[in-house]
């Protein structure tokens, strides 16, 4: 279920109805490594959609205000999914932006579209009344919190209430919610779940003009807001353990990696490479190139053991007491610059007795973001895209698989997969593989399930695990004890029922983390390594859970 609110303001016009494909400008703030981001995104929802659209936001500016005088103008620069910029200071502010996208054209209609944006802190703070934001912008929304604790949305138009606007709000494991405006322009929802809620507004104005040179007949106005709304099913940081019991936690992953690849021989724990700066924020000297190991006994500090190329968005997996590196993406920018990432096609195999590594065949084309897993003695590597500098992207149609065993092992062609999606997970399982999450081709996270049999060389569609479409973006899964496991986004663990037909939550874990790994101990333990937080940031935790 979308995490949004649609609010629809017929002022000066007819307001035309939303279509499914419309794109609107929204500001989204995130703690980051201690700082705090505002990341800006083209999209129908608050989240991430094609980055080659954020190139059509040349106009886009981004302001923070405080109410201590004019506002701070921030310099939004192109990161992976987003236009971010660190907003200063620690104290509560209130960051807008306002886009001229130009005229445009849709059969006889011409149109010059206005995009107003703003994010704040949590519903309830003092900032969304003290910080005037009308003055910057010409539709406003406003969230607020009535006395009997219900969500209060008002609609500005250059300043003044619009009234008997329809408002839309899908409201958490509720539904849409419909309510129109009063009077003072506002619109009342009862607060259910909390999480990061969304409001869009629309007015379409009966004014005609030109600019650039290109005529139009009117200009439609959109403006959105983002907020937290606190509740008992906020995902957090960190969650309090099922037992006292149920989790060890081994020496601290310090300096903390995302996107890394991580697996187990022995009794030894190997993670390599990963990002070291902030989020969708890449350079040469931020991409780890070490492969560090950790005893599982709990009474060792990590140790870096080799190192190699500086990659992240990589696999990493073992098979007859050695690990295998896959693929992974380079940044070649220096820190500033525009992000010119590269994926790669290395393919490598890593001794731990004697501490080198080997090169193999490289695969049949680059690759990152994608997973791969051992099934018997092959290989298999799915999923995942090809970056080839500034803004080129090639979403990966093939899946490939390579037996480990045999004197020169080659790489050999899969069924092509029904499906393109990256940041996903890949596990074998009861003679299958299980490819699980991820993000699609249309900028989408879901938590769709797919199969592979080698045995038939056919794919199909397996049960999609609980919760919404971020739960399958970046998770991480892995089957011991006879039974597959999945870590979510939303910090639970799922498993796959003995029917395979569905999936149970068996726990809630001690940290809720995203593009980390999780990797079997025993029968009855993972460690969870890696990783982060989208409100914390990165995990140095490194947590042994037990499984009920």
């Amino acid at each position: 279920m979308k995490r949004w609110m649609l609010v629809g303001a017929t002022l000066l016009g007819v307001l035309a109805p939303l279509t499914a494909s419309a794109h609107f400008v929204w500001l989204v703030q995130k703690t980051e490594n201690g700082a705090r981001q505002v990341h800006a995104y083209f999209s129908e929802d608050a989240e991430p959609d094609d980055p080659a659209l954020l190139d059509k936001l040349t106009s886009l500016t981004a302001r923070q205000l405080t109410g201590k005088g004019e506002g701070v103008p921030l310099k939004l620069a192109k990161a992976e999914e987003s236009l971010a910029a660190t907003v200063p200071g620690s104290g509560t502010s209130i960051v807008v932006g306002r886009c001229d996208y130009g005229v445009i054209a849709r059969g006889d209609a011409k149109f010059r579209l206005m995009y107003y944006a703003k994010s704040g802190p949590a519903l309830g703070d003092a900032a969304w009344q003290a910080i005037d934001t009308s003055k910057e912008l010409d539709l406003d929304v406003i969230p607020s919190v009535a006395e009997d604790g219900k969500l209060v949305v008002t609609v500005l138009w250059k300043g003044k209430p619009a009234a008997k606007s329809e408002v839309t709000a899908v409201v958490p494991n509720v539904g849409d919610v419909k309510a129109e405006t009063n009077d003072q322009g506002q619109a009342t929802f009862e607060k259910k779940d909390g999480g990061l809620y969304a409001v869009r507004a629309r007015v379409m104005e009966d004014t005609k003009g030109e600019h650039e040179g290109k005529p139009f007949d009117s200009i439609r106005h959109y403006s959105t807001v983002t907020f937290e709304v606190p509740g008992p099913k906020t995902v957090t940081a960190a969650k309090a353990p099922t037992s006292a019991a149920a989790v060890t936690s081994l020496a601290p992953l310090t300096p903390p990696v995302t996107s890394l690849g991580g697996a187990i021989v022995g009794d030894q724990l190997y993670v390599y490479g990963g990002n070291l700066g902030s989020a969708h924020s890449y350079d040469n000297k931020g991409q780890s190139r070490e492969l560090r190991r950790l005893s599982l006994d709990g009474r060792g500090q990590w140790e870096t053991v080799a190192e190699g190329p500086a990659l992240q968005g990589l696999a990493l997996v073992e098979h007859g007491d050695k690990l295998y590196r896959i693929g992974g993406f380079t940044a070649k920018n220096e820190e500033g610059q525009d992000n010119d990432l590269w994926s790669q096609d290395s393919f490598a195999e890593f001794d731990p007795a004697t501490g080198k590594w080997t090169d193999l065949a490289p695969l049949p084309e680059p690759r990152s973001s994608h997973d791969a897993a051992v099934l018997g003695d092959t290989l298999y590597v799915i999923g995942g895209w090809k970056l080839s500098g500034k803004d080129n992207r090639e979403w990966h149609k093939t899946a490939w698989s390579i037996d480990l065993s045999a004197a020169k092992p080659q790489w050999q062609a899969l069924p092509a997969p029904p499906f393109e999606r990256r940041a996903l997970a890949v596990a074998a399982h009861d003679g299958k593989l299980y490819v699980i999450g991820g993000m699609q081709k249309d900028s989408k996270p879901g938590t769709q399930v797919s199969l592979f049999d080698p045995k038939t060389r056919r794919w199909s569609d397996g049960p999609s695990i609980q919760g919404e479409g971020m739960a399958g973006f970046g998770c991480s899964a892995f089957a011991t004890g006879g039974a597959l496991y999945v870590s979510t986004s939303k910090g639970d663990l799922q498993r796959l029922s003995a029917d395979g037909k569905s999936w149970e939550i068996v726990q809630e874990l001690p940290t809720a983390r995203f593009f980390h790994r999780m990797l079997p101990v025993d029968e009855h333990r993972f460690v969870f390594v890696g990783g982060a937080n989208m409100e914390s940031g990165k995990f140095q935790e490194v947590d042994i859970v037990s499984v009920r």
